[in-house]
């Protein structure tokens, strides 16, 4: 239960949090252009495109400060309608926090779809109100995910805001909008003192006895919970006992009483193997991650990159590698002090994980300041504009950096694309990532530095220049 636990809280927070991303860009986009003239078909054309980009989202919303639709994510363009009696719309109106808000479910206005609002708000020059942002998911997304859960017939898995309010649950209720769970175990008894734990409870909507496992959602107002029926679990067990109890009446005690043991032996087994599996993924966690960053270590890195390299071989395929280094960061570290230098490398590293969309690229801390990403299947053209939305997000992020010339944390990157043809060019191809970095800080920093190698008797350089902007 725990692992269908941690990948519901996973799909909620990977979700929510890239339509609370798209929802960053469009409130700053609104606050600095508006939405008047042309720049209210930028904006639907951008919303158009973000729909297609971010996985889960129903639709994209600006309103005005009286709650009127502005722009869209439709192309039929924007609606005459007004929202001002929406929830999340009173919120943001009466309220100043900028951050993320989620809402109960509602009904789609445009769709008539049942969805689970995502909004911020947008806010005038003078800091007064001056509208919404809204991306709302549908809550059949998370049902379908939920279906590819194993659970038994009589299992449940939910999601439910921090006041009981339920977005999404596995079966699924006709009164799904109208249900609230604030008054079950896990809300009363439970979360109040732990933020994710295992209880068994009979449940307050159903009244099924189950064994559950619950966890707050890391950054979001929203509890995951999944229970499975202690019908379903006990059902092995019992059918061994009930098949043992007939082969004769003499020996029914002696029966029960090693079923009983049998019972506990289980349990014991279980706990220990839920132990041992727990200590080795903590274990491999720490193995492979650094403990600062929460990136891949060096161990891990060299480790992947050997495996990627071996495959790109075999299939003669394109690798790309990013050598990525914090300018003047011994000079920021004399600055602000070693602290601030930790919390300015989780900063970065965090910058890092952002900007990598696949699986397959991993991120990782080489060493100090030097951070590594690799990238398989990728050529020079795509590493180069990783490289510098991650250049050009450290930038934006505008990180104060006294000792640095453009006053501001900026980084430099050497990027190599190769064709993974030789056995061991893994090691070569490091080094020269390494020389490109070199590169990029003789001339200037802030920027990135690539080349394109045809095999290591022939190669091409090209170099992509970013200066800072100030």
């Amino acid at each position: 239960m725990s692992n269908i636990v941690l990948a519901a809280e996973q799909q909620a927070q990977d979700t929510l949090q890239q339509a609370d991303n798209t929802l960053r860009d469009l409130v700053e986009r609104v606050e600095q252009d508006g939405v008047a003239g042309q720049q209210q078909s930028r904006l639907t054309r951008l919303m158009a495109q973000d729909l297609i980009n971010v996985k889960g989202l129903q639709g994209l919303f600006i309103y005005d400060a009286q709650g009127n639709w502005v722009a869209n994510s439709f192309a039929n363009g924007v609606h005459t309608r007004n929202n001002e009696d929406r929830d999340y719309f009173i919120y943001h109106r009466d309220n100043p926090d900028p951050s993320i808000h989620v809402g109960s479910i509602v009904e789609s206005r445009n769709t008539g779809d049942m969805v689970i609002p995502v909004s911020r708000r947008i806010n005038a020059a003078d800091g007064s109100f001056a509208g919404v942002a809204l991306a709302t998911v549908p809550v059949a997304y998370f049902q379908a995910f939920f279906q590819r859960m194993d659970v038994d017939d009589k299992g449940v898995i939910f999601l439910a805001l921090n006041n009981g309010d339920l977005l999404a649950r596995r079966p699924t209720l006709t009164a799904l909008m109208t249900t609230n769970v604030a008054k079950g175990d896990i809300f009363t008894r439970y979360l109040p003192y732990s933020d994710s734990g295992t209880a068994l409870i009979n449940s307050v909507v159903d009244g099924v006895e189950r064994i559950y496992a619950y966890r707050r959602v890391s950054g979001l107002p929203i509890v995951a919970a999944a229970g499975v029926s202690c019908q379903h679990v006990f059902a092995p067990w019992w059918a061994y006992a009930y098949r043992s109890m007939t082969i004769t009446g003499i020996i029914i005690l002696a029966l029960v009483l090693l079923g009983v043991l049998l019972y506990r032996q289980i349990q014991q087994l279980i706990n220990a193997e839920g132990e041992l599996n727990i200590a080795r993924n903590e274990l491999e966690i720490i193995a492979h991650t650094d403990s600062l960053t929460h990136l891949a270590n060096r161990r891990c890195f060299d480790a992947a990159l050997q495996q990627e390299w071996g495959r790109a071989s075999r299939n003669t395929a394109t690798i790309a590698i990013i050598l990525l280094d914090i300018d003047w960061f011994k000079q920021y570290n004399d600055t602000y002090g070693h602290l601030q230098g930790d919390d300015c490398l989780k900063q970065v590293a965090g910058l890092i994980g952002n900007s990598l969309d696949r699986a397959g690229d991993i991120a990782a801390r080489y060493g100090g300041e030097e951070f590594v990403i690799l990238l398989p299947e990728t050529d020079l053209a795509g590493a180069l504009k990783i490289a510098e939305k991650i250049r050009s997000s450290v930038e934006t992020n505008r990180i104060e950096h006294s000792a640095s010339p453009l006053g501001k944390l900026t980084i430099s990157s050497g990027v190599v694309s190769i064709n993974a043809a030789e056995k061991d060019g893994h090691t070569a191809a490091l080094a020269e990532a390494d020389r490109l970095l070199y590169l990029a800080k003789t001339r200037g920093r802030n920027r990135v530095e690539g080349r394109l190698i045809h095999g290591w008797h022939g190669a091409s350089h090209f170099a992509w220049v970013s200066t800072a902007s100030s």
